[in-house]
């Protein structure tokens, strides 16, 4: 399309008569209908005026629809942007829930060995002594309370692992 089609076209899809735009670009009504015949050519502030009140670029008004391919094949597209959000919130996903999982583990770390020192704490000895007469340590398998938190440990650690491996990748 040429540069005078172009400004008919653009003129007649924003609903302007020739002389409503040539009053918007202070030019003559004559002018334009030059400029839109192709016997005559624009100046360049009048290029700059048309690209603005339209708000398209000027490669896009001069050079039409082989420039705006060029560009679009360099430009990154919708679908690039959602591809790379998707795999920042699984990579995220996995780094998050990863994260979760040692915590778990490491809580449930801590509070075995909290019960275990509270347990065999001198003054709950005694105390159990003096309330029930038994000078033992109740029979708890403090074994058994690590191993929710291994496994949480277990799972957690791959997935953040995982999830590093993915960032890294990505950049």
């Amino acid at each position: 399309m040429e540069l005078g089609e172009k400004i008919c076209h653009l003129r007649k899809l924003s609903g302007m008569t020739q002389e409503q735009l040539a009053g918007k670009l202070n030019i003559a009504r004559q002018t334009l209908s030059k400029w839109e015949n192709g016997t005559s050519v624009p100046d360049v502030e009048s290029v700059v005026r048309l690209s603005s009140l339209f708000r398209i670029s000027l490669d896009e008004l001069l050079l039409g629809e082989e420039g705006h391919r060029e560009e679009e094949k360099t430009q990154i597209t919708l679908e690039d942007m959602l591809r790379v959000n998707a795999h920042s919130r699984r990579t995220n996903l996995l780094f998050g829930s990863g994260l979760v999982f040692l915590m778990v583990g490491i809580l449930i770390t801590a509070f075995e060995k909290m019960l275990e020192e509270t347990t065999g704490n001198l003054t709950y000895i005694l105390y159990r002594y003096i309330a029930v007469g038994e000078f033992q340590t109740p029979p708890l398998n403090y074994e058994r309370l690590l191993l929710p938190a291994l496994l949480s440990c277990a799972v957690g650690a791959p997935l953040c692992l995982c999830g590093v491996f993915l960032r890294k990748n990505r950049d």
